[in-house]
C-alpha cells in the first residue's frame, strides 16, 4: 500500500494546487524559472523463467530558464522501486534515488550552445528518449542499452550547421567518472564522440556518429554508428546500427554490433501498432540475439501511455510478453 501511495501522491498535489493553467505532463510551473515535474512506469513481465511486476521508474524533476540564454535541468530516479516475483513469491524495494540528468544548458546561437553536467549521450533516436511513457514500446532495443553509455557527465557543444537549419551537429566529451557511478549502464572515466543528424525532407532525417569510450576497467572501446528516420504517413520507419571494436588485444572477439528497424502505424490519434527487429551480437555480455517485437499503444491522452508487446527471440526459451502504464506529471 505504501507504494501505491508514492505514486499517486504527485497527482494528488498537483490536484491540490489552485492553479487552473496547469496540465499534466507539463509539470507544474511556479515561474520561469522553476517548473517541477515527473513521472513513473510499472511494468509486467511473463515468459518462461519469469513473472513479475514492477514499478520501474520513480523519479522527479525540476528545471528552468535563469537567463534567456542559461536554463538548468535535474532529474532524480529510483530503478525497479518496486519489484514481485509471482514465481518465488516474493518482493524486493530498491527506493534510493540516483541523478540521472544535472546539467547547465547556456545557447549562444541557434548554431552554437555548450552544455554541461550529467546528461543524455546525443547518439541516434531511441537513446533521446529515457521515459517510457515517450517511447513506442515497453522494452529497449539491445543496442541501447549494451554497446555505449547512455549518459556522460562532461560537455556537449550543440547547434546548426550553416543558415539552412537542415543539419545539426553534437561534439561531446567526458574526463572523468559518472556524477553517479550507481546510475550509469557502462561505468567510464573517458568518453568523446560527435553526431551528425541532416533532414532529407520534411518528413525524413539520416545521420550517424563516431566515439571512443574507456572503461573503469580500462578497456577502450571505439564505435561507429548511423541511423535513419521516415516520420510521413501512414507509418513511421526509424532504424539505428553500431558496430563496436575494442582496443584491447586480450579479447578473443573484440567486435560488437547491434541495430534494430521499427515500424510504427498510429492508426488513430490514440491507438498505434509497432512491430521492429533487432540484431545483437557481443560476445562478451549477452552473446548473439534476434528479436522480432510486435506491440500495441495506447494513449488516452499524451502524457499517459499504456503498452503491450509479444517477443520472439532466437532462442524460444527467451520469448516474453511485456506490458506497461506509464505517466508524465
Amino acid at each position: 500500500m505504501k507504494y501505491i501511495v508514492l505514486i499517486l501522491f504527485p497527482l494528488l498535489l498537483l490536484q491540490a494546487v489552485d492553479n487552473t493553467d496547469y496540465k499534466i505532463g507539463n509539470g507544474y510551473s511556479f515561474d520561469k524559472m522553476l517548473t517541477v515535474g515527473g513521472y513513473f512506469s510499472t511494468e509486467y513481465a511473463q515468459g518462461e523463467y519469469e513473472r513479475s511486476f514492477k514499478v520501474d521508474d520513480v523519479a522527479v524533476m525540476a528545471y528552468g530558464e535563469l537567463t534567456p540564454q542559461l536554463n538548468y535541468m535535474v532529474e532524480f530516479e529510483a530503478v525497479s522501486f518496486y519489484t514481485y516475483d509471482f514465481k518465488a513469491h516474493n518482493d524486493k524495494s530498491n527506493t534510493p534515488f540516483h541523478a540521472e540528468r544535472v546539467y547547465l544548458d547556456y545557447r549562444f546561437s541557434d548554431n552554437f550552445g555548450i552544455r554541461a553536467g550529467k546528461q543524455i549521450t546525443p547518439i541516434g533516436y531511441w537513446n533521446f528518449q529515457p521515459i517510457n511513457v515517450l517511447r513506442d514500446t515497453t522494452s529497449n532495443p539491445l543496442y541501447s542499452r549494451y554497446l555505449f553509455p547512455k549518459f556522460l557527465t562532461g560537455i556537449a557543444l550543440s547547434g546548426f550547421l550553416g543558415s539552412s537549419y537542415d543539419t545539426t551537429y553534437h561534439v561531446f566529451a567526458q574526463e572523468t567518472e559518472d556524477l553517479d557511478k550507481s546510475y550509469i549502464n557502462i561505468s567510464t572515466d573517458h568518453f568523446v564522440g560527435a553526431t551528425l543528424e541532416h533532414e532529407l525532407t520534411m518528413d525524413s532525417s539520416i545521420g550517424g556518429g563516431i566515439g571512443q569510450f574507456t572503461t573503469l576497467q580500462n578497456e577502450t572501446y571505439n564505435f561507429v554508428q548511423i541511423n535513419a528516420k521516415y516520420t510521413g504517413e501512414p507509418v513511421e520507419v526509424s532504424a539505428e546500427y553500431m558496430l563496436r571494436k575494442s582496443t584491447s588485444k586480450n579479447l578473443q572477439n573484440d567486435k560488437s554490433m547491434g541495430g534494430y528497424v521499427q515500424v510504427l502505424y498510429p492508426f488513430s490519434e490514440q491507438h498505434a501498432l509497432v512491430s521492429r527487429y533487432e540484431y545483437f551480437d557481443d560476445n562478451d555480455l549477452i552473446g548473439k540475439d534476434q528479436i522480432f517485437l510486435f506491440g500495441y499503444s495506447y494513449r488516452p491522452i499524451y502524457p499517459v501511455s499504456l503498452k503491450a508487446e509479444y517477443q520472439w527471440h532466437e532462442q524460444s526459451s527467451q520469448n516474453k510478453l511485456l506490458a506497461s502504464f506509464s505517466v508524465l506529471f
